[in-house]
């Protein structure tokens, strides 16, 4: 028999990293039924029944109010799972049992996996797990998904659980006289209205109708005698309680949880002030968060960008230039091959996906870089910090973390926006977080640093970096009081424990990200490459020519360099650049490359005569803020949902771009005389 089990938790709470650990490497990633949500199921490792884990969005309630909290929620309640497995950080654990409270009125087999149990201890706490089972009516057990402990054990329960159709009954959560009111409420609604939510559980479907729950009463399609009942149970509730309605509900909850948690754990030694809250008073401090995080990225790209790059660009240019190609051309000249063939392998393919592997060393320290600060818990400290700064702009601290994710790609970047409660909000950082630079794009900047700005290299990539938080800032505050006007949302981040990161996790996420990059190299880079160098090679009677300034190519680039001249790269062959830009970012610096492969001196020395430090620093500013590659400009459509949305996003993040260079380099090139 097949088992389906959801796991369920808050983010944060380790729930995905728990979700590798029980299915090791038998994972099914897609999207969910019409929407761009991440869909991911595994089966359970170690176990001789079919068990399906489905990896559901993390949620804080059932009350949705994000894409991915109603992919949750339909799912347990459309789905029927055969099991929950609830996981909850331990060390928040009251805020975790919240929504236990609700998973509890599902009637679903539910199984408790307290996570982060090696903090938990640290802090001298101790929790009885036979004890919360007696409380909360379903079974507990202690596990550290990051440090693999107790997962053996959770998928011995899990195996011995699936397949009960029913544990035992869970206990009361409200008082006997507002369970009076439910149950007064949930038989008018089978007399009544018997075909209302009839599929849901009774006591979820009467709290849910109860609150007004907004995906609910979409489903009752305004009948006004429902709703004029739901107002009269309604003001009982408030009668008995003394509180409205969702107050008293949710002080009921928490009046539970506590008790419960009061019984269940017990203090072994007192830490008054942890290392842990000692490091947070100076990383989140007022005046200090800001600054640190800066001084963490100027480090991160000085040390990913100039001193990697002094120590592997020159090796790989040498050995690409002067072994690679002499050696194909010796080797393919003593075959016999035509010229053209030797060309097109060298000027050709090893010469565009060269350029852009070349840089593959600075992007994985890079991408260390960030894994490390994300899988730590610093970058959720930054976001809570920024909030305060990004409230004058019209976003919340929750719009930093696709910004952050997109540093890596801007597509999950603007998938994460997903996140996000407020649709206002949401869109707004979509259209904003293609300005935060890409993987894509730090090998272009990299090799203009190095032609042009030798010495300051690591200032001028910082640099980029400051200007794009400009524009988003900037763009945030004029967007939000003009075309995405509307009211600011609440903000809710959960604030996870400083943690080592996990050797095996970082290692994974750097190499899913160069393994993309790679991947792209191979593939796009490679069929573009080929296509370039036919394109610049022949001339439009498809003779050879010898001269790039009379081929197909340069005809085309000539016909629009004319649009860049007041950004100062008005020549053909930085057009063509960004045009094919458009397909993968990485193809700029390997279009360059294939253009300039017959020029005289290296690829480099090719450059200082294409571009001057002016119009090369407008150049990369204008690839940092132009709309992104085709894949991030098909995601963005996606998440904004309306062409009109979409096509004001293109207009103004070009436009915005084009405005930019035009001032840098027009301001620039008066200032250098």
């Amino acid at each position: 028999m097949k088992y389906k089990i959801a796991l369920v938790g808050n983010p944060n709470s380790g729930k995905t990293t728990l979700f590798n650990c029980l299915t090791g490497s038998n994972l099914y990633v897609g999207n969910w039924p019409g929407v761009t949500v991440e869909k991911k199921e595994g089966d359970l490792r170690d176990t001789d029944k079919e068990i399906t884990l489905v990896d559901l969005p993390g949620i804080y309630s059932l009350a949705p109010y994000s894409m991915d909290e109603i992919v949750s929620r339909n799912f347990l309640l459309e789905e029927q799972p055969d099991l929950i497995i609830n996981i909850i950080d331990a060390s928040n654990i009251e805020r975790n049992l919240y929504l236990s409270t609700q998973l509890m009125e599902l009637n679903c087999p539910m199984v408790g996996a307290l996570n982060m149990m090696d903090v938990v201890k640290k802090t001298g706490v101790e929790i009885d797990v036979r004890e919360m089972e007696k409380i909360f009516g379903y079974p507990f057990i202690e596990i550290s998904a990051q440090k693999e402990t107790g997962i053996d054990e959770l998928i011995k329960l899990v195996e011995k659980t699936v397949g009960i159709k029913k544990l035992k009954d869970f206990p009361e959560i409200f008082p006997a006289e507002i369970r009076d009111l439910f149950n007064e409420f949930d038989n008018l609604i089978g007399s009544k209205y018997p075909d209302v939510l009839s599929d849901y559980p009774h006591l979820f479907r009467a709290i849910k109708l109860i609150e007004k729950d907004e995906e609910v009463l979409l489903k009752i399609h305004e009948n006004i005698d429902l709703l004029k009942d739901i107002d009269d149970i309604r003001k009982k509730i408030e009668t008995v309680s003394h509180h409205d309605v969702d107050s008293a509900i949710a002080d009921y909850r928490y009046r539970f949880i506590t008790e419960g948690i009061t019984r269940a754990t017990k203090k072994t030694k007192d830490n008054a002030i942890q290392f842990q809250d000692k490091l947070d008073k100076v990383l989140m401090n007022r005046y200090a968060a800001l600054p640190i995080f800066f001084f963490f990225m100027f480090v991160i790209y000085y040390v990913s960008i100039t001193l990697v790059g002094e120590i592997t660009i020159g090796g790989i240019e040498w050995f690409i230039n002067d072994v690679l190609m002499v050696a194909v051309e010796r080797g393919l000249g003593s075959l016999g091959a035509a010229g053209w063939i030797i060309a097109l392998i060298n000027d050709g393919i090893i010469t565009g996906v060269g350029a852009v592997l070349t840089f593959i060393p600075q992007l994985v320290v890079l991408f260390v870089f960030i894994s490390i600060l994300e899988d730590s818990g610093y970058m959720a400290r930054v976001a809570f910090i920024m909030d305060r700064i990004f409230r004058h702009f019209g976003l919340s601290g929750k719009s930093f973390i696709p910004m952050v994710v997109g540093l890596g790609c801007s597509v999950p970047g603007i998938m994460a926006t997903r996140t996000l409660e407020n649709e206002r909000e949401r869109k707004l950082t979509a259209v904003l977080t293609p300005f935060i630079s890409c993987g894509a794009k730090m090998p272009i900047y990299v090799l203009m640093a190095s032609v042009f700005f030798a010495q300051y290299q690591t200032v001028l990539v910082f640099s980029l970096y400051l200007v794009s938080l400009t524009v988003v800032f900037t763009s945030g505050f004029v967007l939000s009081k003009t075309w995405f006007k509307g009211a600011d949302s609440g903000y809710l981040l959960e604030i996870p424990p400083l943690r080592l990161p996990k050797l095996k996790n970082t290692a994974t996420q750097v190499w899913q990200r160069t393994k993309e990059f790679i991947v792209r190299a191979g593939t796009i880079i490679f069929a573009a490459s080929v296509v370039l160098w036919f394109l610049q090679s022949f001339d439009l009677s498809f003779q050879m020519t010898q001269t790039p300034d009379e081929s197909i190519l340069a005809m085309f680039g000539k016909i629009i360099a004319p649009i860049f001249v007041p950004l100062g790269f008005g020549n053909w062959v930085a057009s063509v650049a960004l045009l094919t830009g458009v397909t993968a970012k990485e193809m700029i610096i390997s279009t360059m490359s294939v253009l300039l492969s017959g020029q005289d001196g290296s690829f480099t020395v090719a450059i200082s005569q294409v571009f001057t430090p002016v119009s090369a620093y407008s150049f990369v500013v204008f690839i940092l803020l132009a709309s992104p590659c085709m894949a991030a400009i098909a995601t963005m459509k996606k998440e904004l949902g309306n062409w009109r949305d979409f096509i004001f996003a293109l207009v103004y993040q070009i436009g915005l771009a084009y405005g930019v260079a035009f001032v840098i380099y027009q301001v620039g090139s008066r200032i250098v005389g």
